[in-house]
């Protein structure tokens, strides 16, 4: 596997000094309560961010508060070129039109936020993490919701590779969404589409547990946890790059080959709408 030639750059330790340490008083009890089951749960909780995106700093500190995170400086599209990454062997152009539905490849800012999650991925292997909770610099907590965490991380199966704690499409299962499911499975069969049958099969979550579902295709990443299993399969399918970061993880969930879940309800969303990754900022 190509190593990213890339040095991991941390920012310092936020959050309490160790996992026992109380979250701040300015958090509700539940939130509290919350917060600290992420940090007992996780090995590692990371924050990924870009050096120059200052205006999204201070807000996800106070976001956050509570959570004993590392901020993780990411790769900036601005610094980059995607004729030079594709030489170097960092992104794989022909593939990725080739696994593309609609034969596109994939843009600059996509590719450095898949090399810039891929640092975290690469540093679970390195340091032998087990499990660890990723954070875009957009999460943010949704009110009410951040309660179900314990009951979330109690009902994960020590089986988990990734759960989703934050995500958008395929929040609620309709019948039109399973009459498309259906149709989908049967143009899948005589290949008029480009997923399989059991890809089409895998598209809508499935119940499993009272806060828990089985992962189907979903979008974002803002707030996701994954194991070292998962870490060791996510490089493998990106490297060279050939997907944006969360196409990527949905492949490999349809393909039956990475057990996810998705938390129920949302405990994450994404703050505002304007992104690095899209050139917007």
């Amino acid at each position: 596997m190509t190593r990213l030639p890339f040095a991991l750059s941390v920012g310092p330790r936020s959050g309490p000094e160790s996992k026992g340490d109380p979250v701040p008083a300015a958090l509700s009890s539940c939130e509290s309560a919350s917060y600290q089951a992420l940090n007992d749960y996780f090995d590692r909780i990371y924050v990924l961010t870009l050096r120059r995106a200052t205006d999204r700093h201070p807000a996800f500190a106070r976001a956050l508060a509570g959570l004993d995170y590392e901020v993780v400086y990411g790769l900036d599209q601005a610094e980059l070129d995607l004729a030079d990454l594709e030489a170097r062997g960092l992104y794989d152009d022909r593939t990725a039109r080739r696994v593309h539905r609609y034969g596109r490849g994939v843009t600059l800012g996509h590719v450095a936020c898949v090399l810039s999650h891929a640092l975290i991925w690469r540093r679970i292997l390195d340091e032998g993490h087990e499990r660890v909770l990723v954070f875009e610099d957009d999460a943010e907590p949704i009110p009410g919701a951040l309660e179900h965490a314990p009951a979330v991380l109690a009902q994960l199966p020590r089986s988990f590779e990734l759960a989703y704690l934050g995500y958008d499409r395929h929040e609620t299962v309709t019948l039109r969404r399973r009459l498309d499911q259906a149709a989908y499975v049967a143009l899948a069969a005589v290949r008029l589409i480009r997923w399989t049958p059991r890809e089409a099969m895998n598209l809508l979550p499935r119940p499993y547990s009272p806060n828990l579902r089985r992962a189907g295709q979903h979008d974002f990443t803002h707030a996701y946890a994954l194991t070292a299993p998962a870490a060791r399969k996510l490089l493998a399918g990106q490297t060279p790059v050939i997907q944006n970061v969360d196409t990527g993880i949905t492949r490999l969930i349809l393909r039956g080959e990475l057990e996810a879940y998705v938390s129920e309800p949302k405990l994450f969303r994404q703050r505002g709408t304007a992104s690095y990754v899209k050139g917007e900022l």
